[in-house]
């Protein structure tokens, strides 16, 4: 009789074994279960955009900003990085009444209904070696998201005017051309960029 409890418990065993390694196989196809533990609320898609800008200065006609994670070298067509060529992406949310007035008068058939003017988001570049700067892609929004005008420009380079924005924005570029070199000298053959689009 104990020899039968013995070999019957020995079957159930191995019969739970060879159930438990198949689920587990199954289981290496299933995508992993995301478990999150937090105290805090997770963050709308407002504040997560919010969080991606990083406030210059503001005046009379708005609030600057710049976007942190987006300064990078271009490449060139060659495949070269012009390490003096920065890319930034910037944002100015318009504040001046008489110039949203006019902007809201200009984009008035692109505009959603009870939607105004509210901010452009531009694609500048830097040359850190004459300081000198150019608007390369400008993009006006509504206060709904809506995209009212692209404009591209293609010009040449001009240089900074003191106690602007631009000249703001030259002393980040610099600052993180110079943070960039400094943190990846001590790393053996590792490009000195900073993030490349």
């Amino acid at each position: 009789m104990m020899k039968k409890l013995i070999m019957l418990l020995t079957i159930c065993m191995m019969c739970l074994l060879a159930v438990s390694a198949s689920a587990a196989e199954k289981n290496d196809e299933a995508p992993p279960i995301n478990w999150e533990i937090s105290m805090m609320p997770k963050p709308t898609a407002e504040e997560i955009e919010a969080a991606r800008w990083s406030i210059v200065l503001e005046n009379t006609m708005g609030v600057y900003a710049y976007d942190m994670d987006s300064l990078y070298f271009p490449e060139e067509k060659n495949g070269v990085v012009n390490k003096d060529l920065v890319n930034v992406v910037v944002k100015t949310v318009f504040t001046d009444k008489e110039l949203l007035k006019k902007m809201n008068k200009t984009y008035a058939e692109k505009l959603a209904k009870k939607e105004k003017v509210q901010y452009c988001e531009m694609l500048m570049q830097f040359n850190a070696a004459d300081k000198t700067y150019g608007v390369k892609q400008m993009d006006v929004y509504g206060s709904k998201g809506t995209k009212l005008e692209t404009k591209i420009n293609n010009g040449e380079l001009i240089p900074v005017p003191e106690k602007t924005f631009a000249e703001a924005m030259l002393e980040i570029c610099l600052q993180a051309v110079n943070n960039t070199s400094q943190a990846v000298s001590d790393v053996p053959n590792c490009p000195k960029i900073i993030k490349n689009r």
